[in-house]
């Protein structure tokens, strides 16, 4: 996911350096770290709440009645009739009209066991499902987890940002008055302040909208707040491995299910075969008169249906379901090498986004400060315009927000590798990679 920021013209002017101090920060409590056990918390919470979970989960368990509804004896067939005769036929008091039985369907061939085979092949797969939803949803609140610490600290660095410019404002205000500034460094300031603080309002409505976006996960209250997230610091690498290709091809919750059709599938090919045996059932037939009420005869009956006729079509049903099983398995096969690039996709992005975050903390943010103070050194002295030091706080802004967007792009990737491989932290992870190696993929 990408996120488009606004720069500010303006940003963090140390007010000491004009002798200027600003108030005491009243304290705040500390922000919250994301950990596995506060994603846990939350999607125990989530559990009882979220209606996708709550779907997925009634599925389930629809699918495990259906399994406990397969009949092994079908419900019989009563009939009863009224014959009468003619006066050529058989008089009705000797043969009997009133004429009633029953029958019944005998469970052969194993077609109870094989429909209750289906019926569990079908369980199954809505369990994975479900289990499926529970991993996503996992995943999607690391992933707003992260986007709420990202939005807090754009947020942050933008209140941090307008009270270093009104501290700037007033001192460049104070030197314009004793004819030490020029009247556009006052504008310029001036300026930057209005649009920082239009930036600031901007950044807080993000931030209310990300805790907005969590709190639907959770089916809590859309607009109860929440406290301030950290981002997650800077990880260790993590490498593309055999181990870990491997534990994604055997984790991958959307995989399980593909295979699961396959087996569906399956289970539904073996019954459709014995679907061309003919159906037999056996049944008992009474006569008696109504006249007097008595018993005339009875007799014992086999039926059964003559499927040969319809042999082709019942080999064209069979097929149906082979070549279903056949996509199934290829779809799942595809599947599995679509696995392999999503998950050197996202390490690919993850090793971006760590030496990104290296890049910024350790070398452009260190050098732009140091930029920054000697521009505002020679800007005190009257030996460097006011506007160098415009231009080395928007790099220092630019740079802080990069970095805040490497560390939250490094924490949506680390939830997708959780998400395909099953691991539930980062040390898991790491440990499971193991080393750089460069016949990983051999096999």
């Amino acid at each position: 996911m990408k996120f488009s920021f606004k720069i500010s013209i303006l940003v963090l002017l140390p007010a000491a350096s004009f002798g200027l101090r600003a108030g005491e920060p009243a304290s705040t409590p500390a922000p919250i770290a994301i950990t596995a056990d506060l994603v846990d918390r939350l999607l125990g919470e989530a559990q009882g709440r979220n209606p996708a979970l709550q779907a997925a989960s009634a599925r389930a368990e629809a699918a495990n009645s259906a399994v406990a509804a397969v009949r092994t004896w079908e419900d019989p067939t009563a009939s009863f009739g009224l014959s009468a005769s003619t006066s050529r036929g058989f008089q009705s008091s000797e043969e009997g009209n009133l004429v009633y039985g029953v029958d019944q369907k005998l469970p052969l061939y194993g077609r109870p066991d094989l429909r209750r085979k289906v019926a569990a092949a079908e369980a199954s797969r809505e369990q994975l499902a479900a289990d499926f939803t529970t991993q996503k949803l996992r995943r999607d609140l690391q992933v707003a987890l992260s986007g709420l610490a990202l939005a807090g600290r754009e947020a942050e660095i933008a209140e941090e940002d307008l009270a270093w410019l009104d501290a700037t404002l007033a001192e460049v205000d104070h030197r314009y008055r004793v004819g030490q500034a020029r009247e556009v460094d006052w504008l310029k300031i001036q300026t930057a302040r209005a649009m920082a603080g239009d930036d600031l309002t901007t950044k807080k409505r993000e931030r209310d909208h990300s805790a907005f976006a969590l709190n639907r996960l959770l089916n809590r209250g859309l607009h109860l707040p929440w406290p301030k997230v950290a981002l997650p610091s800077l990880q260790p690498p993590i490498y593309y491995t055999a181990p870990l290709v491997n534990a994604a091809l055997a984790a991958a919750p959307e995989l399980k299910v593909m295979r699961q059709e396959s087996v569906s599938a399956q289970a539904a090919a073996d019954l459709t075969r014995r679907q061309r045996l003919p159906d037999v059932s056996v049944g008992v037939e009474a006569r008696q008169y109504s006249g007097d009420g008595g018993f005339r005869e009875g007799m014992a009956t086999v039926s059964f249906s003559v499927p040969w006729l319809n042999r082709s079509r019942y080999d064209d049903d069979w097929r149906r379901d082979q070549q279903r099983k056949r996509a199934s398995d290829l779809a799942a096969t595809d599947y599995a090498l679509s696995v392999r690039e999503e998950l050197h996709h996202h390490i690919v992005d993850l090793d971006g986004a760590r030496r990104q975050a290296v890049l910024y903390r350790d070398q452009l943010i260190p050098l732009t400060r140091q930029t920054l103070s000697s521009a505002q050194a020679g800007w005190e002295r009257n030996l460097g315009p006011f506007q160098d030091i415009l231009d080395a706080h928007r790099m220092l802004l630019a740079d802080q927000l990069a970095l805040a967007h490497a560390l939250y792009d490094q924490a949506t990737r680390l939830a997708e590798i959780s998400f395909l491989t099953g691991s539930r932290d980062v040390g898991a992870l790491v440990a499971l990679a193991g080393e750089a190696s460069f016949d990983h993929d051999s096999q």
